[in-house]
């Protein structure tokens, strides 16, 4: 597909629907609203936040970005790809792109370019907002990062004798409280989670690092909305500039809470959290390692011959350099690469949860499309 320049798409015109709070839990149940961490601050921090409301996910690291109207097929795709053109020509570092109002007859004709066109880039949609927020591909550092990551834990899977008893998806999408989301990558183990409607256990969200915020709110939208079901979400971030990658791992952590009824024993609360991070520099010998836990992915204890998937510093390493020496083409590079289909040319999910239905699935039209899945 051709170069389409940005004058060609019509400029944004309706504003963002207003956002009731309405998120994960509902209102009057579980912990207080946290506001959202400072875009200025290049790592959130290590301290536990509490559930978010709907207003979280519509806006937190969107600052500047304005919903575009939805006019048509042709128009959606000549907004999607002259962005990410000059996201992966480094025009510019915005790496979400923002339409509203979409409603479900929208998404129909919205969900089959995706399929299509746009496979490298997700989508989070809003049903009660009729808001879709798209997630870029940024290039080739992207696609290689998070897919060489998924490599390195199929072979420790393998190497345990469980390759058979998980699946890994890439095109999935998942329904949360009043809004849908896919992963750049996911991984449910299917003998403890058999049933099409489950979620996943470890997710990965990656991009860009200033759009480090977005993949935060991102990570929490994993942990709240699946309601702890989601154990897992690694964050992966990257500046080329820099040759740097950051990993963040977040998780659902229970803490005291001092805000809580005094007087009542031992009152804790649950919320999200980075419980390990770690900088890759390109250069720069590692000496951290990353570790993620058997149970928290399989869902039961490890039996004999299995064990914690650790990724240790020389491990990470060879990650980095990985990424950095496949995946760091010149911008001329990096901008065909993007024109491109977008499809995954490192490796294939060796099983894939999508499914086609020929009569279509709830308002989305009559053409095949991949299932839904809700909690």
């Amino acid at each position: 597909m051709a170069a389409l320049p940005i004058d060609d798409v019509s400029p944004p015109q309706t504003p963002f629907p207003s956002a009731p709070r309405s998120g994960y839990p509902p209102a009057g149940q579980g912990l207080r609203y946290t506001p959202p961490s400072s875009p200025a601050s290049p790592h959130p921090s290590l301290e536990p936040t509490a559930p978010h409301d709907m207003h979280y996910y519509l806006t937190e690291g969107l600052g500047g970005v304005k919903p575009r109207e939805f006019r048509g097929g042709k128009t959606f795709m000549k907004a999607i790809q002259s962005q990410a053109n000059e996201l992966c020509s480094g025009k510019t570092s915005q790496q979400y792109a923002v339409f509203a109002p979409v409603n479900q007859a929208q998404l129909a004709v919205i969900d089959r370019i995706h399929r299509t066109h746009f496979k490298g880039h997700h989508f989070l949609y809003f049903d009660r907002e009729e808001t879709l927020i798209v997630k870029l591909l940024a290039g080739v550092v992207q696609e290689l990062a998070s897919q060489d990551f998924g490599v390195r834990l199929d072979g420790m899977i393998y190497d345990m004798g469980l390759f058979e008893n998980i699946g890994r998806t890439e095109s999935a999408t998942f329904i949360g409280n009043g809004s849908e989301k896919e992963a750049d990558c996911s991984w449910m183990p299917w003998t403890t989670r058999p049933h099409i409607p489950d979620w996943p256990t470890l997710v990965i969200e990656s991009g860009i690092s200033q759009s480090r915020d977005r993949l935060v709110a991102d990570a929490h939208w994993w942990l709240e909305n699946s309601g702890g079901q989601v154990k897992i979400v690694l964050v992966i971030s990257f500046s080329q500039t820099e040759k740097e990658i950051c990993l963040q791992q977040w998780e659902l952590v229970t803490i005291p809470d001092p805000h809580d009824t005094q007087g009542q024993p031992g009152p804790t609360r649950t919320a999200p959290a980075i419980v390990r991070e770690i900088d890759l520099v390109a250069g720069v010998p590692n000496e951290a390692s990353l570790t993620l836990n058997f149970a928290s992915v399989f869902l039961r204890p490890p039996a004999e011959g299995e064990g914690d998937f650790i990724f240790s510093p020389e491990e990470l390493e060879l990650f980095s350099t990985k990424v950095w020496k496949f995946g760091g083409y010149d911008k001329k590079t990096q901008s065909k690469y993007c024109r491109s289909t977008l499809p995954s040319y490192c490796c294939k999910p060796h099983s894939m949860l999508t499914v086609s239905t020929a009569e279509g699935v709830e308002g989305r039209g009559g053409a095949p499309v991949n299932r839904r899945y809700s909690i």
